[in-house]
């Protein structure tokens, strides 16, 4: 088995959501393991030099829909451009996604339902009920919920923000490779290339 892809993220992120099935197709293509990290966007701006999208100059915000358009179509993912719920506190989605992660089981199912919910179902993540949801229709534990708030799981929380700012990520999604990085789901045809190379039998 390969060495993980480490993927940070933001739950709320179009980019993120927009690769998030291919990075899980490529991982699974080099039968590779995927450690997914979300992150605060507020640490990861302030470390990297960003800036909230509403702080943004309206030429940067404009070109941001034209990119999203695009890509919406070439993915054929139609999302909502202007989500009722977003940007939005994803504090608890995130804990979520990381107590059923630590507690051993896969949260790809999770993390695509809850992206989905504000990019596709207009749904708010920061409602319990919500996150219950989608925990259920990924056959996962609504205890999982409650888990979000114990001080360990917070902890983690915490600890994935401190490391991107460590690994000097200032954008997501972020994928590390044997510790190579690759900013932006427009980059995981590199990340799949990496993963290639690293696959290829030693010679002797």
């Amino acid at each position: 088995m390969s060495t993980p892809i480490i993927h940070y993220f933001f739950v709320q992120s179009p980019w993120a959501f927009f690769g998030f099935r291919r990075a899980t197709e490529i991982a699974r293509k080099h039968n590779t393991p995927i450690i997914h990290k979300p992150v605060r966007s507020a640490d990861v701006w302030q470390h990297g030099g960003g800036v909230p999208l509403a702080k943004r100059p309206i030429p940067r915000q404009e070109y941001r829909l034209v990119e999203l358009k695009r890509w919406s179509d070439f993915l054929g993912i139609p999302i909502n451009f202007h989500p009722a719920h977003f940007p939005v506190d994803e504090t608890l989605a995130a804990r979520t996604i990381i107590a059923v992660q630590e507690d051993g089981k896969n949260p790809a199912g999770l993390i695509e339902t809850l992206m989905g919910d504000i990019w596709l179902r207009e749904r708010d993540i920061t409602a319990p009920q919500t996150v219950r949801e989608a925990l259920i229709s990924n056959n996962l534990s609504g205890e999982y919920l409650d888990h979000a708030d114990y001080p360990a799981i917070a902890k983690i929380y915490e600890t994935n923000s401190e490391a991107a700012k460590t690994d000097n990520i200032f954008g997501v999604p972020t994928y590390f490779v044997n510790g190579e990085m690759f900013w932006g789901q427009d980059r995981l045809e590199f990340v799949n290339r990496a993963l290639s190379k690293q696959d290829e039998p030693i010679q002797t």
